[in-house]
């Protein structure tokens, strides 16, 4: 391939988002990256023929009348940029804006009056892009049509306020209470509990938690000043079929719960239907909870099958009868009738027992008929929803008459072999997965196994299904946690054929993406938070501030080598605590046992791990000098009180809001998840150390929790004295 054919390619890897830099194309196999992710966005370029004729394509495309989609930003006058040829100045062009409320504004563009932003020569034919000022617009999702006599050219209008909910500065009537008098009175952060709902089980429940256990957890949350109640996603899982897969981070959709949670013992029909009864009283069915609840870890798919046999006998005792409660069902699906078409897939999963991409070509490209499920299957998993959908409703109704805020969580991607890639093809790019670079630990990389969105058809189809998701969820929570925030900017994509190590990264137009995050945090009053931790371009955190999302500070990661500066400085803007669910519990950390695991995983040499513990050795005692100059730590200098004197530490600064990871007050050493692991470790399964009765009536969880909201409700003075 001579130069001029590997400039095009270029030039086409540019134009479709590809990050190359550090790549040289003349290197055949650095091509092949360049070339695979360019075919799975659809873009061939095989040969210069095809890179050629693409390169064409997408300068059409780039000189399109307009995008499929534009920005304005609330704080700026709205603006439109529209591709014309140069000769149009004296044209007049009638517009139309049809609102997302119904309603229509009519007006006339003048080219004469607009900006020159851009030229370019395409198909020899000389092409301006001209910007146009439009009339102020409310918020919303808004349709602009442009008649240019010639052609009628379209574009999505999204108006967002500049910044997420809950970001600007809070009026005083919006806060929680004041304590004490006059100027300086700070007004009460926030702190809450985090916790898995599988871990925390009561002795009530059927071995791992549900939703009415983690009810009684919020309500003692709320009884010891907590407004914030965290835990991982509870959106649907693969649990039976196809392949028992339990982590919260691989859902079989981001559009409906996990029904894994639902509580049978609270369902209306448990207490009426004879055949639930005699299978719950029967000897086989009792012993079968007494092993699952010996268990440490949790064994989905005999806890799933146990649990799916007894509501399968509500679920048949339900559809047998007309009831009041059938007129609720019903109405619940009209109001959201994507639960037939989502029951109906699991149901065919059910049949076939297989993924949906080894399916027949008719199934395959979503079209199902009644006749391809059992019936009885498929009005299982519509009864499934509909009553996981109450119980989760009940909770958060509890919740929000407690004062506390569920704190749910967005993974990055869903299940290949999900609902949501099957019925939204169209938004995935299916001829690739989602990863991570090769880096100290990851020598290979990462595949993390799920398809990208398409970043280009999501525009095209308006964000349709991104909207969907994140609906969802913000429906039910007022925090949002959105895992790898970097996925609005770059995601790295690792092209099929390919290994981890030979991915690249593909970028995202953040600016619609996050004004979609604030026109809809801002419509169900939800605060947003970004996963920005570990290494991330900038552009990541400047555009969170920007657009006040939250940022994530975590001790593990803040822990420093200085003794000036042990820690590094807590922002305002920002939800903090000592892990996350990704890393080692603090007493493991403390104790180093994180570096012993990765060295029994073949990740860590010997040699660098005896250097990794000298330095976390010496960190330690840099951060225990620090804290006992702070006064939060006397005598000892332990796990257990060095975790409490960094929670002290932690709700005296000025963090929005501090999450306490219960396993941590437990003393827990194992982590709930190793990533870059899945049959190596159990993750995703191990249990509270005690049960939920036990926690509540724990002393030292109490007197933790009791002091936490003590120092956070503490106004006199500065909130603490950042390291350094």
């Amino acid at each position: 391939m001579n130069a001029q054919h590997l400039a095009t390619l270029a030039d086409l890897a540019r134009i479709h988002g590809l990050e190359t830099n550090g790549l040289s194309l003349s290197n055949p196999r650095a091509r092949e990256r360049v070339v695979a992710a360019l075919s799975a966005l659809g873009v061939p370029a095989r040969n210069a023929r095809e890179i050629r004729d693409s390169r064409i394509a997408s300068a059409r495309r780039q000189w399109r009348g307009l995008e499929p989609v534009t920005v304005c930003w609330l704080a700026d006058q709205p603006r439109v940029r529209l591709a014309q040829p140069a000769s149009a100045h004296s044209t007049r062009l009638s517009a139309t804006v049809h609102l997302e409320d119904g309603g229509t504004l009519r007006f006339n563009l003048s080219s004469h009056r607009a900006r020159i932003v851009e030229r370019a020569v395409v198909d020899n034919a000389s092409l301006v892009r001209r910007e146009f000022v439009l009339p102020d617009l409310p918020p919303g999702y808004h349709t602009l049509d442009v008649d240019a006599r010639t052609a009628t050219f379209r574009t999505q209008l999204i108006v967002a306020p500049d910044r997420a909910y809950g970001s600007a500065p809070r009026a005083p009537e919006e806060n929680t209470a004041r304590r004490g008098r006059g100027p300086n009175d700070e007004f009460i952060r926030e702190y809450g509990v985090f916790a898995p709902m599988y871990a925390i089980r009561s002795r009530a429940s059927w071995g791992a938690g549900n939703f009415s256990d983690w009810e009684r957890f919020c309500a003692w949350m709320a009884s010891r000043g907590a407004t914030i109640a965290g835990t991982l996603p509870l959106l649907a899982a693969f649990l039976d079929f196809p392949g028992c897969e339990p982590s919260p981070y691989s859902p079989a959709s981001r559009l409906f719960w996990n029904e894994f949670y639902v509580d049978a013992t609270r369902v209306p029909e448990f207490h009426a239907c004879a055949a639930a009864r005699r299978l719950f009283q029967s000897r086989n069915f009792q012993n079968r909870i007494r092993r699952i609840r010996r268990g440490r870890m949790v064994d989905y798919s005999e806890e799933w099958s146990l649990r799916r046999e007894m509501l399968e006998r509500l679920s048949d005792f339900f559809f047998q009868q007309p009831s009041p409660r059938r007129e609720v069902f019903e109405r619940f699906l009209r109001e959201h009738p994507e639960t037939m078409d989502y029951a109906r897939f699991r149901a065919a999963c059910d049949a076939t027992r297989l993924p949906w991409q080894q399916w027949p070509a008719r199934m395959r490209a979503g079209r199902l008929r009644a006749t391809d499920c059992d019936p009885r299957a498929e009005r299982f998993h519509l009864y499934v929803q509909w009553i996981a959908q109450e119980q989760v409703n009940h909770l958060l109704s509890r919740c929000r008459a407690l004062g506390v805020k569920m704190y749910l969580d967005l993974p990055l991607g869903v299940n290949p072999a999900g609902y949501d890639v099957w019925r939204y093809r169209d938004c995935y790019a299916l001829d690739a997965s989602v990863g991570a670079p090769p880096d100290m630990f990851f020598s290979g990389g990462q595949d993390w196994g799920f398809a990208p969105l398409h970043p280009e058809r999501i525009r095209e189809l308006g964000y349709r299904h991104v909207l969907d998701f994140l609906r969802f969820q913000m429906r039910h929570t007022g925090l949002l946690r959105i895992d790898h925030v970097m996925q609005f900017h770059r995601l790295y994509w690792i092209p099929r054929g390919l290994s981890a190590r030979e991915g690249i990264y593909v970028r995202y137009p953040a600016d619609e993406l996050y004004a979609i995050l604030c026109i809809e945090s801002h419509r169900h009053r939800t605060r947003l938070i970004g996963e920005n931790l570990g290494t991330v371009p900038p552009i990541v955190n400047e555009t969170m501030r920007r657009r006040g999302l939250r940022r994530m500070y975590v001790v593990q990661y803040a822990q420093q080598a200085s003794a000036r500066r042990p820690l590094k400085p807590v922002p305002k803007d920002c939800i903090a605590g000592l892990n996350t669910h990704d890393m080692p519990m603090f007493a493991a950390h403390w104790r180093a046992l994180d570096i012993a695991d990765h060295v029994q995983l073949g990740l860590l040499s010997r040699a660098e791990a005896r250097k990794r513990r000298a330095r976390r050795r010496s960190m330690n005692r840099l951060l225990v000098e620090f804290l006992k100059r702070e006064k939060l730590l006397r005598g000892i200098a332990d796990s257990r009180t060095v975790c409490q004197a960094l929670l002290k530490w932690l709700a005296d600064g000025p963090a929005e809001m501090v999450l306490v990871n219960i396993e941590d007050l437990l003393g827990e050493l194992r982590p709930q998840n190793t990533p870059g692991t899945a049959s190596e470790r159990p993750n995703w399964r191990r249990r509270a150390k005690k049960t939920l009765e036990r926690i509540l009536r724990d002393p030292s969880v109490e007197r933790t929790l009791r002091e936490m909201i003590r120092r956070r409700r503490r106004t006199a003075g500065p909130p603490n004295r950042q390291p350094g």
